[in-house]
């Protein structure tokens, strides 16, 4: 008989054990789901987010010989307004061997889903104090093309319009 109640609470003891670890590693796999849970969360909200800065290159045929000029071009969104940025761009005018700077504007009304339309004007420098206005669609996150007003002589017809693309990334 004692041998019997060995037996029993030998069996007892090992169901015991083998529950309690089935329970703790249901546990620990359980915390792991939540874990990946919150963390997919977490990156489509990242991802939704609409990026603070844009870094980049420009080509545009800003100049009065309307070849292609070669600028840099910031962009940072203003506090936490998804739909109005501030942009810095600095472009090389290679016939008048001088510079251009603008200082703008830029409100996206549709949002900043892909092929995201915009307009925007500012204020610069070339070769004498200038205004721009422009137009443009984001073609992806990462390219842009435009068309701009510029008071400087020259553009298309002479009528001041210029184009513009570019390459930047996103921070």
């Amino acid at each position: 008989m004692m041998r019997r109640k060995g037996f029993l609470a030998a069996t007892l003891f090992m169901v015991l054990l083998f529950s309690a670890t089935s329970v703790f590693a249901n546990e620990v796999a359980s915390q792991e789901r939540i874990d990946l849970f919150i963390a997919s969360q977490n990156m489509l909200v990242e991802e939704r987010t609409p990026p603070r800065m844009k870094v980049g290159m420009v080509l545009s045929t800003l100049g009065t010989d309307s070849e292609v000029s070669l600028g840099v071009r910031v962009e940072s969104r203003i506090g936490n307004q998804e739909n109005i940025s501030v942009i810095t761009e600095t472009t090389y005018l290679r016939e008048e061997q001088s510079m251009a700077g603008f200082l703008s504007l830029k409100f996206t009304p549709f949002g900043s889903d892909p092929l995201a339309m915009y307009l925007g004007a500012g204020a610069g420098y070339a070769n004498g104090f200038r205004f721009q206005a422009f137009a443009g669609v984001d073609l992806t996150q990462n390219l842009f093309a435009e068309i701009r007003y510029v008071n400087l002589p020259g553009g298309f017809g002479d009528k001041g319009l210029y184009l513009a693309t570019g390459f930047q990334f996103t921070f």
